[in-house]
């Protein structure tokens, strides 16, 4: 699993399902386009059952529970200590422009995000896509050129 940008993984073991590693791996560039394919293995955090390993271990592409895909570089990854609900903290894209003004003081914004449990999931959007590379979170909206308005919070695509 190499990749030339977001070199650093965050592990975790799980204090809810036993065994079972949770890994974040980033996107291979501030903006990556390859990111954009599920199968790339690139912005993605997945769950992995060490109880049962396979012979040779884990390919990360292909391997492994997917719990969310389109997350640029979620460094910070947590479960709730009271229901073993999965968080994520994703560190959002550096030098952007939009409209050929550059943004990236107050835009995009980082993001927390959900990504259900593992017992007893009835999160149907664990395993979803979450934007990257191609939407954004709006952090100060009225800095965003042609905007149309968002609310921070909201997304917005490039």
């Amino acid at each position: 699993m190499g990749n030339s940008d977001h070199t650093t993984r965050t592990l975790l073991i799980s204090q809810f399902a036993d065994g079972t590693l949770y890994v974040s791996r980033g996107s291979n560039e501030n903006i990556d386009p390859a990111a954009a394919d599920i199968t790339s293995g690139r912005s993605q955090i997945k769950a992995f059952d060490l109880n049962n390993l396979p012979r040779g271990g884990y390919d990360y592409t292909t391997g492994g529970r997917l719990l969310g895909w389109g997350l640029r570089n979620s460094v910070g990854v947590a479960e709730h200590p009271g229901t073993g609900g999965i968080y994520s903290v994703e560190n959002s894209v550096d030098s952007f422009f939009r409209d050929g003004v550059d943004v990236h003081e107050d835009n995009p914004g980082e993001e927390m995000n959900y990504h259900g449990t593992l017992l007893n999931n009835t999160y149907r959007g664990q395993g979803g896509n979450y934007g990257y590379p191609n939407c954004f979170a709006a952090w100060n909206a009225t800095a965003l050129p042609n905007s149309r308005n968002p609310r921070t919070g909201s997304s917005f695509a490039n």
